[in-house]
Formats: C-alpha cells, sequence, structure tokens
C-alpha cells in the first residue's frame, strides 16, 4: 500500500489533511484520496465522467469535520487506479475499445465499491453519493447491498431502478417490454436521426469506437476540450436552461449538444463551438476551476485516454451487457435517500420522467423534500458550489439511523457524571428565594 500527503505541486486544491494512497481493492490497484479518523463511520464519494476523485477535492475535509472517514476513490481504469496484473488492460497500456469491456457492467463496478469498503476496514458505510454515472453506481450499491449502505446521495443523475422483466407474455394485449436500458432516453435514437438537422443522443455516441480518439486527441487540445466541456456543463453557460421535456425525438432536441449532439458531429467540436472566451475564464470559470486544477484532468487523462469511462455506458447501452440487472427488476432502495443538482443543470431532465419515477418507484425513502436544486449550480456541483452542498449533504446524514445513535451517545458521554438531584435541588432553590 503506498500512502502519502497529497501536495499543491501535484494535487493543486487539495487541502492540507487529505491524503492520496493506493489500496489493493479486487483486481485493482484503486487509488484514492481520503480524509478523517476509520474509527469514525465511513462516506463513499464517486465521481462521474469525465472526472476522477480530484473532483470531489473541495469537499473530503469539510465532511471529513463533521467526524466522517471520507475517501474518494479513483473508479476502474481512471485517473491512478488501474490493474494490478501488469499484462491486464489499463495497466502498462491505456484501455482500448477492442478489451473486453465487461469489467465495466455496473454489477462489477458495485462490485469494485463493496470491496473497497471492507478493505477499508469497515462493515459498512454510513453512506455512498455518487456523481453522474457514479450516482448509478451509487444507487445500484444501496439497491443489491442495503446491509452495506445506509444511506445514498445522488448528484446530477437521477436513479430510476433496474430495467423491467418481460411480464404476462402469454397475453396478447400485454404492451412488449423495451431491451435493458439503464437510460431509457437512448431507446429513441431513430426518431433522433429523422429530425431536421439530424440528432444523436451522447451516451450512444460514447458508446462507438471512435469517441475515445476523438477526444484523447481533440484538435484544440485537451485542456481546450476540458475548459470548453466544463465551461458548457456550468452554470456559467448561458445557454442551460434545464426544464421537463417529453420523452420524444422533439422533446430531447430541447436539450443542448452536449446531450442531444448533431448527427455529424463529435464531442470535441461540441465543446469547441460554444468554448468560453479568455475573459469568461478569467470572470467566471476560473473561480471555481482555475487552469492550474483544470491541468490535473489533462495530465490524468492524457496519460490514460478516455475508454475506461467510455466502456461505463457501453455497460449502459448494450443490452447484453444491462441484462443483468434485470435480476433486481422491481426491487427498490429501502435507505434514506436524496437527490442534489445544480439548477442549472439538464441532468435533472436528460432522462424525461427520471426525477418522478426516482421518488415514486425506485427509492421507498424519497419525497419531494428530498430533491434539492441548488442556486450557482450547473452540472458540478461539487465544484461549483461546494460549501452549501456539503451543508445540504449533512442535513440527510445527519438523519441516518447511525449518526443519530452516535449524536444520542456524545450525548449520554457528556452527562457521565453530572449529579442531576443536586442539580435540580439547587435550581429549585434558586426557585424559592426569588419568590
Amino acid at each position: 500500500m503506498e500512502s502519502e500527503v497529497a501536495t499543491n505541486l501535484e494535487w493543486p486544491g487539495v487541502p492540507q489533511g487529505v491524503e492520496s494512497r493506493t489500496l489493493r481493492v479486487r483486481d485493482l490497484e484503486m487509488h484514492m484520496f481520503e480524509a478523517g479518523s476509520k474509527t469514525d463511520p465511513l462516506i463513499l464519494l464517486l465521481h462521474g465522467f469525465p472526472e476522477i476523485a480530484y473532483s470531489w477535492r473541495k469537499v473530503i475535509l469539510p465532511l471529513a469535520k463533521k467526524r466522517y472517514h471520507v475517501v474518494a476513490p479513483d473508479q476502474r481504469c481512471l485517473g491512478r487506479t488501474k490493474p494490478a496484473d501488469p499484462t491486464a488492460p489499463g495497466a502498462a497500456r491505456p484501455v482500448a475499445f477492442g478489451d473486453d469491456p465487461t469489467p465495466f457492467k455496473t454489477t462489477n463496478m458495485v462490485h469494485d465499491v463493496v470491496a473497497l469498503v471492507f478493505a477499508l476496514g469497515h462493515q459498512n458505510a454510513e453512506c455512498v453519493i455518487g456523481h453522474d454515472a457514479g450516482a448509478t453506481v451509487a444507487g445500484y450499491c444501496a439497491l443489491i447491498r442495503p446491509d452495506v449502505f445506509q444511506g445514498v446521495i445522488f448528484l446530477s443523475t437521477p436513479f430510476t431502478g433496474p430495467p423491467a422483466l418481460p411480464f404476462d407474455v402469454a397475453d396478447p394485449t400485454s404492451t412488449p417490454t423495451p431491451p435493458p436500458a439503464i437510460f431509457p432516453a437512448t431507446l429513441v435514437e431513430g426518431a433522433l436521426a429523422k429530425l431536421d438537422p439530424p440528432r444523436k443522443h451522447y451516451m450512444l455516441y460514447y458508446s462507438t469506437p471512435q469517441a475515445n480518439e476523438d477526444v484523447w486527441h481533440a484538435p484544440q487540445g485537451l485542456h481546450a476540450f476540458f475548459r470548453g466541456y466544463f465551461h458548457i456543463k456550468s452554470a456559467d453557460w448561458a445557454g442551460n436552461d434545464p426544464h421537463p421535456i417529453e420523452a420524444t425525438g422533439e422533446g430531447l432536441a430541447n436539450m443542448p449538444h452536449y446531450y442531444i449532439m448533431p448527427r455529424d458531429a463529435n464531442m470535441a467540436q461540441v465543446a469547441q463551438a460554444d468554448a468560453p472566451s479568455q475573459q469568461e475564464v478569467d470572470e467566471k470559470s476560473s473561480r471555481w476551476l482555475p487552469d492550474e486544477e483544470l491541468a490535473v484532468y489533462v495530465r490524468e487523462y492524457e496519460r490514460t485516454g478516455f475508454q475506461g469511462g467510455l466502456n461505463r455506458y457501453r455497460a449502459y447501452t448494450d443490452p447484453a451487457l444491462a441484462d443483468e440487472l434485470r435480476l433486481f427488476s422491481g426491487m427498490k432502495i429501502e435507505k434514506p435517500s436524496m437527490y442534489v443538482s445544480g439548477r442549472k443543470d439538464w441532468g435533472a431532465y436528460q432522462n424525461p420522467g427520471a426525477l418522478d419515477k426516482m421518488m415514486e418507484e425506485a427509492c421507498a425513502d424519497m419525497d419531494e423534500d428530498s430533491v434539492l436544486l441548488l442556486q450557482g449550480a450547473g452540472h458540478w456541483v461539487q465544484q461549483e458550489q461546494p460549501e452549501v452542498l456539503v451543508e445540504r449533504l449533512m442535513s440527510l446524514i445527519k438523519q441516518l439511523p447511525g449518526s443519530i445513535s452516535r449524536a444520542m451517545s456524545t450525548m449520554l458521554d457528556r452527562t457521565q457524571g453530572i449529579d442531576f438531584g443536586s442539580f435540580f435541588d439547587l435550581m429549585k432553590n434558586k426557585h424559592v428565594a426569588s419568590a
């Protein structure tokens, strides 16, 4: 196991008190950022795409100061996490499209997270918090292993539960069950192709062989690509006006090009089309993502490429890779759940009806009060508004059974040694004297 204090030279923006280390977890050498005491309850932070554990740099220590053991791992074959086998894809060379994508299936990603909990010396986690693609993994963690995960918080991406199994198939009037898609919006690709001008769904584009090359070797360079991509999905871009839409080609076409792309464009071109001016960078973007912090993403993805993250989209969109999730069809998350996103984040609406389905079907312990949209934030809520986010996260975490039990235990500890009889006699005498 390698362990070191995260230095500002290598990890700018990571505060003192946060450690960078690598731990053997299953078939991986898993890199993570960590703060807090191992004796405190565990909070796990799962990043999205194209992100890494570094994306949580602004919230790790504030959460740890609330007396939690906070861990943010680089997920499979992203950032500094790589296979322990030096001959495996992602170890000595970047993951390629032609490599076996099955290690990136959602259930295997859940297995990684459960194994991490135990590898850290915990029997359970007080809460698992996932952003973007990490929210999907977090949701299945809470669904499949409710004994391990005591609460779950989704950032940006609503959790809609497992795909349905075919039902009452002998009835000729029954509605055909669609293929096992984690994100049903991907099933209207044919309708998008018929639009004028034609469009395509970004998840299906991310599942193609050329997507990795398009962004890894973007003509504008990786720094400019990331700057543009982070900008157009943030609250800084004026083009973001999220609202509910219909689950049709015409409805989805209301979304920006980073979700419903021009059919002949790649993501590097989409990011460049609305890239910020230098004045916008100086006055807006650099306030929450200065160039030295943006350079960390450039450095890490320049080394690994993007395929490790893109393979997660293949696991979402390929029926053969998603079919095993039907094993959990009809199940709900029974643990306390919360959803948080930026008010300028289209993530809440990119899968039409997802917010309602999350509250009404996928999560048994969630209502409208558990859905929060934060002002001044877009998709990158933990980077754009970290202080407000930590405050909102703690509003749920404090209500979890483990936190309530710990608070009561602390209160009882503080009362040890107090002579309540003498205390009440004193108060009674004071009352008589004043009368």
